[in-house]
């Protein structure tokens, strides 16, 4: 079984993806790290920049990378902030009810939960992560989008105050799994 891990940017998927791979010996795989090598090395914020900030082509991206990983097995996926949505006819986010049944195919899901305050304060000038919008904030979108995390999940592990040791180990107790030993 896969253990896929969803929440928005700043929550600490990929520190906990890590912490996970230590303790079950599982290889973590990165959405964006998959969407960078199939963008032939471009830079997801070069990538949204070359395409004057049209997210709709990087969503379509991600829905191909999903379908290539149906056939993962014993996999940790760390996925890219906005996995659950793609871009609808008016240019506005909507929810994917297909990625997020791709996504629960795939394994377990587990949506790492942190105070939005955090979030923003975390993510806010960091250059690595390109804008989400031109025209709403972080926050708003944030707002939007934590319904939908909590929707597509089997499980949730807030990550307020929680290292990233104990929230793996969290994660392991909720679907029922053990470290690995020695």
């Amino acid at each position: 079984m896969n253990l896929v891990l969803i929440g928005p940017r700043g929550a600490g998927k990929s520190k906990v993806s890590r912490a996970l791979s230590k303790k079950i010996e599982f290889p973590v795989l990165s959405t964006d790290s998959l969407a960078v090598y199939e963008l032939g090395g471009l830079s997801i914020p070069a990538f949204i920049e070359k395409s004057n900030g049209d997210w709709a082509e990087f969503r379509a991206l991600e829905k191909r990378i999903l379908q290539k990983l149906t056939n993962a097995k014993d996999t940790i996926l760390d996925c890219g902030g906005g996995i659950l949505f793609d871009i609808d006819s008016s240019g506005k986010e909507a929810f994917s009810v297909e990625k997020m049944e791709m996504l629960r195919t795939l394994g377990k899901v587990i949506y790492l939960e942190k105070e939005i305050s955090d979030l923003v304060e975390k993510v806010q000038g960091d250059k690595t992560r390109p804008d989400l919008s031109k025209t709403i904030t972080y926050r708003t979108i944030l707002e939007n989008r934590l319904p939908y995390y909590r929707k597509a999940s089997h499980f949730s592990v807030s990550m307020d105050k929680v290292s990233k040791e104990d929230a793996a180990s969290q994660i392991l107790s909720l679907v029922g799994w053990k470290e690995k030993l020695g």
